[in-house]
């Protein structure tokens, strides 16, 4: 089960460079039909998300670290959380993640990286703070669960393209009112401008499905294997209670990132589709049903 989940994860990783790679294509075709020369701008276009994809694969754990802000775990002053993480990367059977802590008073965690060699996981002060020692391992065991599935993969690559995919239909939205006011544009007629403005309405809200569509089953899977490594439901059942009773305000949480977190604010989760998580409800209902004598 495992191997077949990290061997799906590898194979979304790599279609989902491949989508984005030929959404930045297209979008580039259409800048190039502004001013004129659509074929340049389409394999200049190409080029780019080849090394943004790559870059993307290497660096994207550094990337997602610097954008939070993430702090390196004191092992003197967070000595439980160092206890948990080695304990459960022995039994995982993967190396210890490079820890942070994160300065947020919320109760919250991710994990990122591309395989478990190059991983990393942060956890916020408040989880720390108001987690007892079995919540806290609840939410770290998930996050190890998340490194060896190499959710992390796929989940921090797409977090990067798919801002990639946001910041460039954003220039384009500059282009098209820009090439409309200096009458720039080729002049293929509002057929053109309707197809235009609906690929950079469209191209965000595809990338942004995708992500959300791998993210809502990984965490399923990640609780379910949490409790196999914890071997005690009740600690992650915990931590998500008390996330349940605290007020997160969205703008607390990077809404590019939101998939990668433990938990995200439900205000901004107005229906299934548009969810980076599954209800907490949910994920407590099918927790409680697992029980180890």
């Amino acid at each position: 089960m495992v191997y077949e989940d990290i061997a799906a994860n590898k194979k979304n990783t790599f279609l989902l460079i491949l989508l984005v790679i030929a959404i930045i294509s297209g979008l580039g075709y259409l800048i190039g039909e502004i001013y004129g020369d659509p074929w340049t701008f389409t394999i200049f276009a190409f080029i780019t998300s080849l090394f943004m994809s790559f870059f993307s694969y290497y660096y994207s754990d550094s990337i997602v670290i610097a954008i939070t802000g993430a702090k390196p775990a004191d092992r003197n002053l967070h000595a439980q959380y160092f206890l948990s993480a080695e304990g459960l990367s022995i039994a995982a059977g993967i190396p210890m993640p490079r820890l942070y802590v994160l300065d947020d008073d919320n109760i919250n965690a991710f994990a990122t990286g591309r395989d478990p060699k190059h991983s990393a996981i942060a956890v916020t002060y408040g989880a720390l703070k108001k987690l007892d020692k079995f919540e806290l391992e609840g939410v770290i065991a998930h996050e190890i669960s998340h490194i060896k599935n190499y959710d992390i993969l796929v989940g921090t690559v797409a977090a990067v393209l798919v801002g990639m995919v946001i910041i460039i239909t954003d220039a384009m939205k500059r282009n098209i009112f820009r090439s409309r006011r200096t009458g720039s544009s080729r002049g293929g007629g509002i057929f053109f401008i309707i197809i235009l403005v609906l690929a950079v309405i469209i191209a965000p809200i595809a990338a942004m499905l995708i992500r959300y569509a791998i993210s809502r089953q990984r965490e399923y899977l990640a609780d379910a294997q949490a409790v196999l490594l914890t071997r005690y439901p009740k600690g992650l059942i915990g931590a998500l209670l008390k996330i349940k009773t605290e007020f997160m305000s969205p703008d607390e949480v990077n809404r590019g990132l939101a998939h990668l977190y433990f938990a995200f604010p439900l205000s901004i989760e107005s229906s299934e589709m548009f969810s980076t998580h599954p209800d907490i409800n949910s994920r407590i209902a099918r927790l409680q049903t697992m029980e180890y004598k």
